[in-house]
């Protein structure tokens, strides 16, 4: 779907202005999300304000969602798919920033090193979130429905594996609380992130009414 409406935005002025800010948006959440996991997983610093790019990314929902109001003032029955489409993606992408907050603040309660069976996994499954990340974005800009299929796929694994974490974390008897609690925390952000990423993909090949689906047959 996002396919055919892509051909429309690109003539529509204040909706061309607000595709091309909802993937700089994208973009700034991506190196927000990559930034934060480092904190987490490396204890690398982070070296700019985390609550100060939140504040670019809303600010940037904002401007959108006012561009996408204004071209349906003009045009109520013009692109209205469409406009209904980027505002809903650019929620998703609100929310992964609000989630890379919530990593970075358990990375700074978190001080000790992130290793162990449990640590090891949700490293495996950050880094799969992250290349999720680089799918998203290149599906978004392009219209590419090879990259957003393989988003909308693999998102469903990282589920059953956020999960399975939590499952294996409750019959273990034997690890410290503290570290259950960060595993647990840090299990169902990544899952949230990816699901949002899947949100995102699923724009590309679904038509409206199932974003955030399985890929329609």
């Amino acid at each position: 779907m996002f396919k055919k409406l892509f051909s429309v935005w690109v003539m529509e002025d204040l909706l061309k202005q607000a595709l091309k800010e909802s993937g700089e948006m994208l973009n700034e959440t991506r190196q927000l999300f990559q930034a934060v996991l480092k904190a987490l997983t490396e204890k690398e610093e982070i070296d700019f304000d985390i609550y100060g790019e939140d504040r670019i990314i809303n600010r940037y929902e904002i401007n959108i969602r006012r561009k996408v109001l204004e071209h349906l003032s003009v045009s109520p029955r013009q692109d209205l798919t469409a406009s209904l489409v980027l505002t809903s993606i650019i929620i998703d992408i609100e929310r992964i920033g609000d989630f890379s907050k919530n990593i970075y603040e358990l990375a700074r309660m978190f001080p000790e090193k992130f290793s162990g069976d449990y640590f090891s996994r949700l490293k495996e499954i950050s880094g799969t979130v992250l290349e999720l990340f680089e799918h998203t974005c290149a599906a978004f800009s392009d219209a590419d429905v090879k990259r957003a299929k393989i988003v909308t796929e693999t998102h469903w694994k990282i589920a059953k594996e956020c999960d399975r974490i939590i499952a294996d974390l409750l019959m273990d008897e034997k690890i410290a609380a503290r570290r259950a609690v960060v595993a647990a925390l840090c299990s169902r952000y990544l899952k949230r992130v990816s699901a949002h990423l899947m949100n995102i993909s699923s724009s590309v090949v679904n038509p409206f009414d199932r974003i955030g689906f399985r890929t329609a047959d």
